[in-house]
């Protein structure tokens, strides 16, 4: 079959209205799960200081005679410790030709930009939050940087090889981790990490925070052994694929695939006491208009934040994992 001749058709069109749907889709996740679960404080200063203490180690030969004519016990100082505040911004430009042509999915070029910086901003300090970046003092021409987890947790640390985390007992944590050798993630390095916090801290994580990848591989652990629901009839059968919850011997622990690791913390996997991390700001989440200098508008969307590990025996790493 064909077109009789001098059909007009919609090829030969050149008035036909697009076809746009008036709404923009984000395909990109949004969701910053640790910095969520953790405390939110404020900062008074760039350099954020808080104290931690441990007690002296339990003794069973602690006994004294009768009538004793007693001295001082030796008592031990804190540990005053640190970390520098960051300052993440992102800049907005757009103009004002832009701002009154009629757009689809946005009335304003302005609005619509800020919100996606704001999201992205926040994704950037979630990725700080799980590196290990140690942390920069700056000066003039270096920005600050805050300390990661990576840095912070040192107590409970699992290494490969001869990778190793520098204990900070004063100061920020300001040393880089030593290059050790990646290795398979395992159920056993999840255990021997849990027994580590509980033995340290007498605290029990509830959050377990890990790549994609990682995910995959931990739904895969032989401790996982149930793989089926019981259903009652005219159910659906259902095969379980993953798991969301481990319950060790030291408590019952959330999984948490946590996409801004695969770039930030591709090779470790954090067991977290949320109550003992907190994000410290200086400066919360905010837009400031910036000096108009022509046909076009600025704006600024800005936050100066650091990490406290209140405390870190409380949480730990599991570090150099194959990607």
């Amino acid at each position: 079959m064909a077109q009789p001749a001098n059909t007009f058709d919609s090829y030969d069109a050149v008035g036909n209205r697009e076809d746009l749907q008036d709404k923009i889709y984000q395909v990109s996740p949004e969701k910053t799960p640790v910095l969520s679960a953790i405390k939110r404080m404020t900062a008074n200063a760039k350099f954020h200081e808080w104290q931690r203490d441990s007690l002296a180690t339990p003794n069973k030969d602690n006994a004294v005679i009768e009538g004793d004519d007693r001295t001082g016990t030796a008592l031990t100082a804190t540990d005053r410790v640190a970390n520098y505040t960051q300052l993440f911004d992102k800049v907005v430009i757009t103009t004002s030709t832009q701002e009154a042509t009629k757009k689809a999915g946005r009335s304003s070029e302005m609005k619509y930009q800020l919100a996606k910086g704001m999201a992205e901003l926040k994704r950037d300090v979630e990725a700080a939050l799980v590196s290990i970046n140690p942390a920069v003092a700056g000066n003039s021409s270096t920005a600050r940087k805050a300390g990661g987890l990576g840095v912070l947790l040192y107590t409970n640390a699992l290494h490969g090889g001869a990778g190793a985390t520098a204990a900070h007992t004063s100061g920020a944590p300001t040393t880089a981790n030593t290059s050790g050798t990646n290795r398979t993630f395992t159920e056993a390095l999840v255990k021997t990490a849990m027994q580590s916090v509980y033995t340290n801290s007498g605290e029990m994580p509830t959050m377990m925070s890990m790549t994609p990848s990682h995910k995959g591989t931990f739904s895969g652990f032989a401790g996982i052994a149930a793989n089926r629901y019981n259903v009652k009839g005219g159910q659906q059968g259902v095969i379980v694929g993953g798991a969301d919850m481990y319950m060790s011997d030291f408590g019952e622990i959330t999984i948490v695939p946590n996409y801004v690791q695969t770039t930030a913390a591709a090779n470790q996997v954090y067991i977290l006491n949320p109550d003992q991390l907190a994000a410290v700001y200086l400066q919360g989440f905010k837009t400031t208009p910036l000096a108009k200098t022509g046909h076009s508008d600025k704006e600024m969307i800005s936050t100066e934040v650091t990490f406290a590990a209140l405390s870190e025996k409380s949480s730990a790493k599991i570090d150099n994992l194959t990607a």
